[in-house]
C-alpha cells in the first residue's frame, strides 16, 4: 500500500472533521430533544406535586365530608327493590302534593359504579312554575341524596309549563340488608 499524498491527507482530515461535526450535531440534537422532553416532564411532575399538596392541605375537610357521608348516606339492599319502590313513590307523591300532573317515562337502578348505587326516575310533570319550584326544592334536600340530573322546561298552555326531568337517588350498596 502506498503512502498518502499531502493532498489526500488534507482531504482525509477534512472528511474526518466533517464526520465528527455531523455526529456531534446529531448527538446535540438528540441531547436537546431529550432535555426538552425531560424539562416538560419535570414541569408536569411539579404541577402534579402542587396539586397533590393542595389536596393534602384539604385532607381534614374531606375527612369530615367522608365522615358525614358515612353517617348520613342511606344504604340500599341491592338484592331487593324495596328502596327503589319507595323512591319512585316519593317522587310521584311529592309531585302530586305540589299540585303537578305527573307521568313516569322510565326508571330503575343503574349498575353500581364504585361506592354508590344510583336509582333514577325519568318523568314529565305539568303545572305552574311556583308548584314546580316548590317540588324541585323538596326533591333536592342534601340529606335525602336525591339530585336532579337533567331538566327541560317548555311552555305549555299558559300559565302551565311542561317539565321533563330525571331525578336520581344515591345509596351505599349493601348485600342482604347488612351494613
Amino acid at each position: 500500500m502506498r503512502a498518502l499524498t499531502p493532498k489526500e491527507k488534507k482531504l482525509l482530515a477534512v472528511l474526518a472533521g466533517v464526520l465528527f461535526l455531523l455526529l456531534n450535531l446529531a448527538g446535540l440534537r438528540v441531547f436537546l430533544d431529550r432535555q426538552k422532553s425531560l424539562r416538560s416532564s419535570i414541569a408536569g411532575l411539579r404541577e402534579q406535586l402542587d396539586e397533590n399538596n393542595r389536596v393534602l392541605a384539604e385532607r381534614e375537610l374531606f375527612e369530615k365530608r367522608g365522615a358525614w357521608l358515612d353517617g348520613n348516606q342511606p344504604a340500599d339492599d341491592v338484592s331487593t327493590t324495596d328502596d327503589d319502590a319507595k323512591f319512585y313513590e316519593f317522587v310521584e307523591s311529592s309531585a302530586k302534593r305540589s299540585g303537578l300532573e305527573y307521568t313516569r317515562k322510565a326508571g330503575g337502578p343503574l349498575p353500581p359504579e364504585g361506592p354508590i348505587v344510583e336509582i333514577f326516575d325519568t318523568s314529565q310533570v305539568k303545572g305552574n312554575m311556583e308548584a314546580l319550584v316548590k317540588w324541585l326544592s323538596e326533591l333536592q334536600q342534601p340529606k335525602a341524596f336525591r339530585a336532579v340530573k337533567q331538566l327541560t322546561i317548555k311552555s305549555g298552555e299558559p300559565p302551565q309549563i311542561v317539565c321533563d326531568i330525571e331525578v336520581a337517588r344515591w345509596y351505599r350498596p349493601v348485600e342482604g340488608g347488612q351494613q
